[in-house]
């Protein structure tokens, strides 16, 4: 059938083509601040006796109400073995982040075989942000409040035990892991390079404001933070500071956003930004708990799991205080392609620990590392060899959708919502 909405829509996409193209232009003041952070380095070296590790996940809408989540991740390699297969079928209320959980936890479970199972290993390559994967984690487990949140604390606890262990004994065999992201929505140096810049404001409100959300991941993420922002915004008179609150409130403005108009501008195909070493930054009252704290809320939590699910995971306050806080960088690998984005944890603990930012550090793994990450490059889809195969294999096509949705209704009997609601990932 033709789409006879297609003269309409083109004309619909010419009127906002303008306001597209003007986002970046949009990026004041930073111009220079952002030019600083890029360090051009000489790509040298590649990943030799390496494992990529990546998930897909599918749910289905089922008729009475819940998702049935369908996950799987596989860990291939360079050396020549056999690759890592795991999977789970698993049910979850419809608004539960189960799924997602789920996935996670079995990426580092196919991380946690290759290093038992491929002798010799030295790096494993994960896809996406471990920052991001420990904190919405541990946001379920500690400040979850829907029903969908309380009822995946099981799957978050299993994740951050198991992301915990794969941590330690990777430390214990020498082997390097990577996190690795070329899509990502991290606003961490864009947060960092405004918030400096506000700290040094005349307006003393502004200038404590911004000092005070140094402390956090994103002011994005705390409601007082952006509402005390948004309130001093209105006051303040158009300026260049009112815009730059205004580009701190925008989420769509990611770290991608802006290091990839700099690329642009300065004219590099190789280089890393200067790395920076965050924690969570949860919220205030964390911070400053004790290890007995932090127990009484983990028990209060777990029991909620006991409730809500009959399952009550074990979890160790010790394990969350132990858990590693993030370097991270972003590596250049053509200045028409947006940057990678490249983490490795910080194995002396303290993610729940604040100040959230260090300034920019040189993390010398970081950037050894860097030179295989640019010569791995190929082009924008092909963004890492290893990991793409990963992608491949692990990501669920609409074929094989209909294939399972078949199988589970001829098979198992399952009545499908009637308007199928679908993730793949």
């Amino acid at each position: 059938m033709p789409d006879i909405f297609m003269d309409l829509l083109i004309k619909e996409l010419n009127s906002i083509t303008s306001e597209v193209m003007g986002i970046e232009n949009n990026l004041i003041g930073l111009d220079n601040d952002v030019n600083k952070l890029w360090i051009k380095i000489n790509a040298s070296g590649s990943f030799t006796r390496a494992v990529a590790v990546d998930g897909g996940l599918q749910e289905v809408k089922l008729s009475n109400g819940y998702s049935i989540s369908m996950a799987r991740a596989i860990a291939v390699n360079n050396m020549g073995a056999e690759p890592i297969r795991v999977v789970k079928a698993s049910l979850f209320p419809e608004s539960s982040p189960g799924g997602i959980l789920t996935m996670g936890i079995l990426e580092v479970e196919a991380a946690l075989r290759a290093i038992n199972e491929y002798g010799d290993l030295r790096f494993i390559l994960m896809d996406g942000s471990l920052f991001a994967k420990i904190l919405e984690a541990l946001h379920i487990i500690l400040l979850g409040r829907n029903i969908g949140e309380i009822y995946a604390i099981p799957e978050a606890v299993n994740l951050v035990n198991a992301t915990s262990r794969l941590i330690n004994e990777a430390g214990k065999r020498g082997v390097r892991v990577l996190f690795i992201s070329k899509d990502n929505s991290l606003r961490v140096y864009k947060e960092y390079l405004i918030l400096r810049r506000l700290s040094e404001s005349r307006n003393t409100r502004l200038r404590e404001l911004a000092n005070h959300g140094l402390n956090y991941y994103s002011v994005t993420w705390s409601r007082v933070l952006r509402t005390r922002f948004f309130k001093l915004m209105k006051s303040l008179s158009v300026s260049e500071e009112s815009q730059l609150i205004g580009m701190l409130l925008n989420q769509s403005v990611s770290d991608s956003i802006i290091l990839s108009s700099s690329l642009r501008r300065i004219n590099l195909n190789h280089g890393i930004v200067k790395p920076m070493v965050i924690s969570g930054g949860l919220s205030p009252r964390l911070s400053r708990l004790t290890e007995s704290d932090l127990e009484s809320l983990i028990e209060r939590r777990l029991n909620e799991s006991l409730i809500m699910r009959g399952i009550k995971p074990r979890l160790d306050s010790s394990t969350l205080i132990n858990l590693p806080q993030v370097a991270l960088t972003y590596v250049a690998v053509s200045r028409d392609d947006s940057p990678i984005l490249v983490e490795i944890p910080v194995r002396d603990g303290g993610f729940l620990q604040r100040p959230r930012v260090r300034d920019p550090v040189y993390i010398s793994e970081l950037i050894e590392v860097s030179g295989p990450i640019i010569n791995d490059y190929v082009d924008p889809i092909r963004y890492n060899g290893l990991l793409t195969l990963a992608h491949v294999y692990a990501n669920f096509t609409v074929n094989q959708l209909s294939e399972y949705m078949a199988m589970l209704q001829s098979k198992l009997g399952l009545r499908f919502s009637r308007r199928i609601g679908l993730t793949i990932l």
